[in-house]
């Protein structure tokens, strides 16, 4: 399963323009065409609609809320569903308490929780710099994960 940070999204339905759109597309288009299993954690969906939020259309927003994964080849996560035990809110606040105590936002620190609970093979983001060295989890960016493959 590979993690796919917010602003993977953002640039694809907002920036068309910028530099690394056309790289950010074929990554995306080549996650679908390989069949890998892409996933984004709820808190992650919930940052990103709340982004969108002013730009999106009622109909569309509700889509990307509700029908994510008919948007983008990606299934999303349920924050409280462990793949072997159950976890309390009190636990989940503290797990989350020690990712911020690495020195990262709270929408990062959700996120490397969850792709470390579930296992990821590897995280995109086109910020780096906001998970290497605090995860033994490949990061990589949308064009380096491409040439990878």
């Amino acid at each position: 399963m590979v993690f796919l940070d917010s602003n993977i999204f953002l640039l694809d339905r907002f920036f068309p323009r910028d530099k690394n759109h056309k790289v950010n597309k074929q990554f995306l288009e080549r996650i679908n065409e390989m069949g890998i299993r892409a996933a984004v954690p709820f808190f992650t969906l919930l940052e990103i609609c709340g982004i969108t939020s002013f730009n999106l259309s009622a109909e569309e927003q509700e889509k990307w809320l509700y029908s994510f994964p008919e948007v983008y080849p990606v299934e999303i996560l349920d924050p409280f569903e462990r793949p072997e035990e159950t976890t309390g809110s009190l636990d989940y606040f503290s797990e989350l308490t020690a990712y911020i105590l690495k020195k990262m936002t709270v929408g990062d620190a959700i996120f490397l929780r969850e792709a470390e609970m579930y296992g990821a093979a590897a995280i995109v983001t086109w910020n780096k710099k906001h998970f290497s060295g605090r995860t033994a989890i490949a990061v990589f960016t949308p064009r380096e994960y491409v040439q990878r493959q």
